[in-house]
């Protein structure tokens, strides 16, 4: 081991973090840096130094303003501990979101591997958007919540970590709630108090070893800018070996709070309070193939506030609507399969979803909107950063000869980005060589509109991504596979959100969506018909996207 002091005249500590895309580090690599007070551990990274790194970490230096500090590093070149820095910038402060790989329109973080949306609300006129983050590698690990806030839904500023691993473990999943009415009493000069509920994940670093699978909360006073662990954690002890992601809504009519957490397999259970500080443990429900990271919210059907539903949704778009009697979910039909599930694919028993995972809706926005985001697992070689948000999407509950299913669509927020545009109505496929070049982009929010004649496929690309429709068999095929979207009649409406490490799909409205995650080539920003019959009409409307970043 070795050790150094520091003192914390800075307002960061740097480190410089190795490339890697693999999901744990080479054989003797990995180091463990403690960050130590008067032999008090304060926190632990599990790290990949290197003297050529990827990118430079940042370890925030405020809490700690003024204090002398002691670095001990174990594992690999111990000798590296000598590389890193206390500075009042981070090394990448000229280029900060302004990176050539780093997407234009969708969230990512500053630095670090970003992954499962956490905690979403809005408060006070203000967005939070908070997710897992791995500050300090480009795997998963370290888990912190990462936080962001906005305005207006699409434009972001990022915030210092929200929550750091500790004794009990990782930071991992959990739900965001503003207890309005101060139901658990810790509001606080007029405010009131704003709870995340997240995993304490233990055993997962050295500092947890031997502790469990708790469920914890912290709660801010200050409007959602800091947060302080709750003294009386874990509010859920462990009831099963890997429980987590804690997700918590309010229901008016048994007037409880409720409580979704993962429990194992594809098994959730409901728990209920009056506080959100006492919890008792409810009823299971299986959602088969939806696996962890619950969400849970209220649609009204077919926009009846009279016929008001309650969605409770997998990590992987599967979910089960239903509603709720007192302390008690009742499905109202069997779970409905997710759009990533809809897949034709020689791969697909083993094929990585390209969909949205782990998605997670906002509580409270006005207006009883609701709003969901989810993580687009695409992994980058190159960057300070790794993986993306999708764009947010409005949800809606809608009766369909199957049932009643949700269907998305982008916020209309989205168009707060939008900046040279082009359409034509009713015109052949010559069209698509005259769109001006200032309307295309990297970034690129579009509509097709096109004329679906019996046997006849339609096959076009949109930045070098071919896509074909079937009518045939009611297909839309893609890189990843064929995906069932269901009868579009006469005219087959999509709508495609691009950027610069995925695309997104919406069809019928919005019944179908999928994303798929990859990473496109800046120098394709074209659309190519490749096989449209002569006589197809179309109308076709693009917006190029713009940043979404406020520093």
């Amino acid at each position: 081991m070795r050790t150094r002091m520091i003192s914390a005249s800075g307002k960061y500590l740097l480190l410089p973090i190795a490339g890697q895309l693999r999901m744990f580090p080479p054989s003797g690599k990995l180091q463990i840096l403690g960050l130590y007070r008067d032999e008090q551990l304060l926190e632990e990274l599990e790290l990949n130094l290197s003297v050529s790194p990827r990118a430079w970490g940042v370890l925030y230096l405020e809490p700690y303003a003024g204090q002398e500090l002691e670095l001990r590093l174990e594992g690999g070149d111990e000798s590296l501990l000598d590389l890193l820095e206390v500075a009042d910038e981070p090394k990448d402060a000229d280029t900060l979101y302004r990176e050539p790989e780093r997407p234009l329109a969708h969230i990512t973080p500053a630095r670090g591997f970003m992954n499962d949306p956490n905690g979403l609300f809005y408060y006070k006129g203000e967005y939070h958007y908070f997710a897992q983050l791995n500050p300090y590698g480009f795997v998963p690990g370290n888990t912190h919540w990462m936080h962001m806030v906005s305005r207006d839904l699409a434009h972001w500023r990022e915030l210092p970590y929200a929550l750091l691993p500790d004794e009990t473990g990782r930071m991992y999943s959990g739900g965001g709630i503003v207890d309005e009415n101060n139901t658990s009493g810790l509001g606080k000069d007029g405010e009131p108090p704003i709870f995340l509920f997240y995993t304490a994940a233990g055993s997962k670093t050295h500092w947890s070893k031997g502790r469990p699978f708790e469920i914890a909360a912290a709660v801010s006073t200050d409007g959602g800018r800091t947060f302080e662990k709750l003294p009386e954690n874990p509010l859920v002890p462990n009831i099963l070996f890997m429980n987590r992601d804690p997700k918590v809504v309010w229901e008016p009519e048994g007037e409880n709070w409720v409580m979704s957490i993962f429990l194992d397999n594809d098994r959730y259970m409901f728990l209920y309070s009056k506080d959100l500080i006492h919890w008792d443990q409810g009823d299971v429900w299986e959602i088969r193939g939806a696996a962890e990271c619950p969400d849970l919210f209220c649609l009204p059907l077919d926009g009846d506030e009279t016929k008001k539903k309650w969605v409770l949704w997998g990590s992987t778009d599967c979910y089960l609507v239903g509603h709720f009697a007192g302390r008690r979910f009742v499905p109202e039909g069997p779970a409905v399969e997710g759009c990533t599930k809809k897949l034709h694919s020689a791969y697909s028993v083993s094929a990585w979803s390209p969909g949205g995972y782990a998605a997670q809706t906002f509580t409270g926005l006005p207006g009883g909107r609701v709003v969901q985001v989810s993580w687009i697992r695409t992994w980058t070689s190159r960057g300070p950063f790794s993986s993306c948000a999708s764009v947010p999407s409005e949800l809606r509950l809608v009766s369909t000869a199957e049932g009643p299913r949700v269907f998305f669509w982008p916020v209309e927020e989205v168009e707060n980005l939008y900046q040279d545009g082009f359409s034509f109505e009713n015109r052949g496929l010559e069209e698509f060589e005259r769109i001006p070049r200032q309307a295309l982009g990297e970034a690129m929010d579009m509509t097709f509109r096109l004329t679906v004649k019996p046997d006849q496929p339609i096959a076009f690309s949109v930045r070098g991504v071919l896509i074909v429709y079937d009518p045939r068999l009611g297909r839309l095929m893609l890189p990843s596979g064929a995906y069932d979207v269901g009868p579009v009649g006469d005219t087959l409406e999509l709508r495609i959100i691009t950027d610069r490490m995925s695309m997104e799909f919406f069809v019928n409205g919005g019944q179908f969506q999928i994303s798929l995650a990859t990473v496109l080539d800046p120098a394709q920003t074209g659309i190519t018909p490749v096989y449209l019959e002569p006589g197809i009409g179309v109308d076709f409307e693009v917006h190029r996207l713009g940043g979404i970043w406020e520093t």
